[in-house]
């Protein structure tokens, strides 16, 4: 995401798009604390300053409605026991100057260093978002990993594998597009995939759907509380390559070695083939299939029968 010299530009930008505006903020609610898990009552969730341009007003409110608890899961994800400065959220359309510093395929963008998000309305949500509130969960995501590694580096495809568990589930669509990817692709090291993010949109796609299954698949190998670990330790300094084999007990070309190496066709398509989703559509796919042979047949009866009835 766009740098320190992005943000001196977009800050620079603020004041045209907030002038004659009024900033939303969003309300904490009080008293849920009653019915929260007793490991989400020590804490309370991030604050939200709203800000949008003419005419977005509501969606901002809409976006308002989101439930705070959702952000409190994610901070504990993250290992974040107190939420840090508000987060401003500016709402702009895709004309505005603060579109203009991103790629057309990027919907919002995340500043850590100033606890800012910008979410591009106008824009057609795609993979990895099915919503403007699937953005700002994944935005909101990154501020909170760049909270919880103490306002360290973290690489590109770790960034975008967490703030992706932030927003969704793993679920039949992303195991299809992970077959595609392996599919239409080439195995990849880390460092390349983190190139892939501001290559193009379809590489960007594919860098998405990559980095949520590699994440996944260090989870899996590791223990749930992998991410806060690992983030705690880079908080401390620790250099990431040094944090990622004290946390995660194995050197990050193993890491590379073994996710790759369990990525073959059989593991691949065998959830999805095997899944109720696949199910469904190839009975779709077969009443497709017998209606277009019913149409043809059809056809070519009544053109017989043209051609008899015009015969001598």
């Amino acid at each position: 995401m766009p740098g320190i010299y992005i943000l001196e530009r977009l800050l620079g930008h603020l004041s045209k798009i907030s002038k004659g505006r009024e900033a939303l903020l969003t309300v904490v609610m009080t008293g849920w604390l009653v019915i929260m898990p007793p490991w989400l009552s020590a804490t309370v969730p991030p604050q939200l300053l709203f800000e949008s341009a003419e005419g977005l007003q509501p969606i901002a409110q809409r976006l308002q409605q989101v439930d705070p608890q959702q952000f409190l899961a994610i901070m504990d994800f993250m290992g974040l026991q107190h939420p840090g400065p508000p987060i401003r959220v500016i709402l702009a359309p895709d004309g505005s100057d603060l579109a203009q510093h991103v790629p057309a395929w990027v919907v919002g963008y995340a500043i850590g260093q100033a606890s800012t998000i910008v979410l591009l309305t106008d824009r057609v949500a795609n993979y990895p978002y099915d919503s403007l509130e699937g953005v700002l969960f994944h935005e909101i995501g990154h501020i909170l990993t760049h909270r919880a590694a103490g306002g360290h580096d973290v690489p590109r495809w770790l960034d975008e594998g967490l703030a992706m568990m932030a927003a969704r589930t793993w679920n039949i669509e992303e195991r299809a597009r992970l077959v595609w990817a392996m599919v239409a692709g080439h195995q990849v090291s880390f460092d390349e995939l983190n190139e892939w993010f501001v290559t193009d949109g379809p590489s960007a796609r594919r860098a998405y759907v990559i980095a949520h299954a590699l994440t996944l698949y260090l989870l899996d190998q590791t223990s749930p509380d992998f991410p806060k670990r690992l983030l705690a330790k880079i908080a401390t300094g620790t250099p990431f390559r040094n944090a990622f084999a004290q946390t995660a007990l194995m050197t990050l070309e193993q890491a590379e070695t073994k996710f790759w190496n369990q990525q073959t066709l059989w593991n691949r398509w065998i959830p999805v083939a095997t899944s109720s989703g696949m199910v469904w559509l190839m009975i779709a796919a077969l009443v497709f299939y017998a209606a277009r042979r019913q149409r043809k047949r059809a056809a070519a009866i009544k053109q017989r029968w043209e051609e008899e009835d015009l015969g001598p």
